[in-house]
């Protein structure tokens, strides 16, 4: 473990035990939680879940949903703008923004430096493109290890010079794409992103990216025409390249995943909105990055591919035995 990771575990431990001593609030408050996705999208459904749970009996919860995974740009402003006209009429005590979309079409334009408390969940890498930090707003930031990643898979395929990226095509993925791309580069591996919107499109993408030494796949959720079923199989046969996952319900159909935890942000958002609601204002809680990653691997590709994930990886991951 190296001083920087240590650094931040003593951080989120410090965090932790100072927001564990602050009174809850007398009564319950209002909060608007701006979703970037959809509803049945496993990743914020889980993150809006736990929150939910968390923060039910000191907060009264509006939900809105952004569907960043489905609308073209334009609508995602008007509906950014939309949420935001509600702010003032609804009047919550705090806005929780999860994920980059809320950030970006209501946070940013709409309640930069307002009075409007703001906690953050999810933007992926670097929180600064969207303004932060700003006095009225913290937040956790969603960092992938893509250097531990990468260790992991030379040493399970010997080297890696190519890695391709089959995911739906998306702002976001877009965005995921150009942070690997860049450090990559930097390790002078060349990087194919593919981007898709069918199944149809999945699949001759998948087959495309055989060429690549590893293949990591992104997300099929809002892929149009999916079948589970249909997508095992693939993988199964046509599939010859060590795969990985940044997601966990990416399992059905990787080798390995190293995911993030939606429990942790929304954990941690609870805790957050608790701290506001006592009196702390937003800037006095540092904006700090996730901790928690999951080890899984699906031990039916793996061994029909004939890869041998590293024993120490295996002995802290959890196979896959038919749900994420």
């Amino acid at each position: 473990m190296n001083g920087q990771h240590m650094s931040m575990v003593r951080l989120s431990t410090a965090l932790a035990l100072w927001f564990a001593v602050i009174p809850i609030a007398a009564s319950a408050a209002s909060c608007l939680y701006i979703n970037s996705y959809h509803k049945g999208y496993d990743w914020s459904d889980r993150m809006q879940g736990a929150f939910n749970e968390a923060i039910k009996h000191q907060c009264s919860v509006s939900y809105h949903y952004l569907d960043a995974k489905h609308q073209p740009i334009d609508k995602l402003k008007a509906k950014g703008m939309e949420i935001a006209n509600l702010i003032p009429l609804s009047q919550p005590d705090i806005v929780i923004a999860a994920d980059d979309a809320a950030s970006q079409y209501v946070v940013q334009p709409y309640l930069r430096n307002s009075r409007v408390p703001v906690v953050y969940i999810g933007v992926n890498w670097d929180p600064r493109p969207f303004g932060y930090p700003m006095d009225n707003a913290t937040g956790m930031t969603e960092m992938w290890p893509v250097e531990q990643v990468l260790s992991i898979v030379e040493e399970t395929t010997g080297s890696v010079k190519t890695l391709a990226m089959v995911t739906k095509d998306g702002i976001q993925e877009h965005r995921n794409a150009q942070v690997i791309a860049m450090f990559l580069q930097q390790k002078g591996i060349t990087f194919t992103p593919y981007f898709v919107n069918t199944f149809a499109e999945w699949q001759s993408a998948v087959v495309k990216a055989q060429q690549a030494d590893v293949i990591y796949l992104g997300t099929f959720q809002a892929i149009r025409d999916w079948n589970v079923e249909q997508a095992q199989r693939w993988m199964q046969q046509e599939n010859h390249r060590l795969t990985l996952a940044s997601q966990d319900f990416m399992l059905p159909y990787v080798m390995f995943s190293l995911s993030k935890s939606p429990e942790e942000f929304a954990h941690w958002a609870s805790e957050a909105v608790s701290a506001i609601l006592s009196g702390t204002q937003p800037w006095q809680i540092p904006i700090i990055p996730n901790q928690q990653l999951n080890y899984r691997y699906n031990p039916t590709l793996l061994s029909k591919a004939g890869f041998h994930l590293p024993d120490r990886i295996l002995r802290r991951a959890r196979p896959y035995e038919g749900a994420p």
